[in-house]
């Protein structure tokens, strides 16, 4: 249901999560400050879908659904402020 972006493509700014050809060019340091910017790219795009699909799903009267997810998207806003912890950390190494 989201067509933002791809998980397997070289095309993705040279760090492709399959093919292992970019990887062996960089260093762990590289590789995880990447994965980190990714999965925080990644949660805030669904995020947007979340708040979209939470006020379509009030519209229609879904009020318990909308609890739940609104419940997600603040799990998913907590497990960004762990990946930005984890960036900072990183940084000062």
């Amino acid at each position: 249901m989201h067509e933002h972006h791809d998980h397997g493509s070289c095309e993705n700014h040279g760090h492709c999560h399959s093919c292992g050809n970019h990887q062996e060019q960089m260093s762990f340091d590289e590789k995880l400050t990447t994965l980190l910017n990714h999965w925080i790219d990644h949660n805030d795009s669904h995020q947007v879908d979340y708040k979209k699909w939470a006020a379509q799903a009030r519209e229609e009267g879904f009020n318990d659904v909308v609890d739940k997810i609104l419940e997600a998207l603040q799990l998913f806003q907590e497990g960004n402020q762990r990946l930005r912890q984890a960036q900072q950390i990183l940084t000062m190494d």
